[in-house]
């Protein structure tokens, strides 16, 4: 849909209630669909290291994003990791008041130098720690997708 009219004025602004239909493809990209695969197929996180710098990448990437280096190689790593940071979800996206809190985590992935965001599971707000060790949680394997959905969360370790 257009806009029916060119604002040329801030003040003269206008708009519409409803819904924007919005149609799309999202593609993974070569490393982060190997990623996906690894995890729907094995149940395994995938990482790639940069050959030039060492930087090591989880999920796994093609290219370095530092120094633009050809990564072609992924090995894998547990999938395990130490909480960073975190927050306490306390509405939904439409704000409404979700019945549970929902923790929301930044989660220092071991032997990797980067960091994931993702759903604390199995925890109470209260007793989450910066430094506490964390393990993926998977769906069983007859039900993964290849999605970032078939990560359920981390809970302690």
């Amino acid at each position: 849909m257009a806009l029916p009219e060119r604002v040329n004025r801030r003040v003269d602004l206008t708009y519409f209630e409803g819904e924007i239909p919005v149609e799309y493809v999202y593609t993974y990209g070569l490393g982060y669909e190997e990623f996906f695969r690894g995890i729907k197929e094995r149940g395994v996180f995938l990482a790639s290291r940069c050959p030039e710098c060492g930087y090591v990448y989880l999920p796994c990437r093609i290219f370095c994003e530092r120094c633009f280096a050809r990564m072609e190689e992924t090995f894998e790593l547990p999938g395990t990791g130490k909480v960073y940071s975190y927050t306490v979800v306390h509405r939904g996206m439409d704000d409404s008041p979700k019945e549970r809190p929902a923790l929301v985590a930044l989660i220092d992935m071991d032997g990797a130098d980067t960091r994931m965001v993702h759903y604390l599971l199995e925890v109470d707000p209260a007793s989450v720690e910066m430094g506490m060790p964390v393990r993926p949680v998977l769906k069983p394997e007859g039900e993964r997708r290849g999605h970032v959905e078939d990560i359920i969360g981390f809970a302690p370790a």
